[in-house]
């Protein structure tokens, strides 16, 4: 498959098992290059009970914390979405803090995922917006149905949009590698 010519690629998915085996067959094949946070479900036995942020590809010794909740029934919060009260340190220090580091180390940064938890956080959401629109390349999955997020990066310059289904997943993946290998082979032989 030809690698899409954008700085941006970006995920839209209605399945969270689905984008988590694309986000994490990705981060074991291309991690080197990847930096920024990925956002995974926490479950107890086959039930959902929320959402943690793991900071990916931070510089060792950078001060972020490489795990925190992001969401869940069981703990206390002012701020809160559905069933779930919402630990904001998790966008705003660990999530953004790992984007930081990538942008400051010139890797490719990976957003994991965007939604409506991310847009309850002001500071987060206002750095994250800065980051998409800055020249740096960025791997992005959001919720699909979320609307600020589709109408901005449908307007968003240098981006290729792909949705990610089970049918599209051959598709998906064969996209996202060649983007990735057309980017890590440039960042390679730029560090030589």
């Amino acid at each position: 498959m030809k690698a899409p010519r954008a700085s941006k690629l970006v995920f839209s998915f209605a399945d969270c098992a689905l984008k988590e085996r694309l986000s994490a067959r990705l981060c074991a094949s291309y991690g080197r290059w990847l930096g920024g946070f990925r956002t995974l479900e926490i479950r107890r036995g086959k039930a959902r009970s929320g959402f943690e942020v793991v900071a990916f590809g931070g510089a060792a010794g950078s001060g972020v914390n490489g795990r925190a909740v992001l969401a869940a029934r069981d703990i206390v919060s002012p701020v809160s979405f559905n069933k779930y009260a919402l630990n904001l340190a998790a966008l705003e220090v660990t999530a953004l803090g790992a984007l930081e580091n990538a942008a400051a180390a010139g890797k490719i940064l990976l957003f994991d995922e965007l939604g409506p938890m991310a847009m309850m956080s002001e500071k987060f959401s206002a750095r994250a917006v800065q980051l998409l629109f800055s020249p740096a390349p960025c791997l992005v999955f959001y919720r699909r149905g979320a609307a600020v997020f589709e109408d901005v990066f449908s307007k968003l310059g240098d981006t290729a949009l792909l949705e990610l289904t089970e049918p599209a997943w051959a598709e998906a993946v064969a996209a996202a590698e060649a983007w990735l290998d057309l980017l890590a082979g440039g960042m390679w032989s730029d560090k030589k």
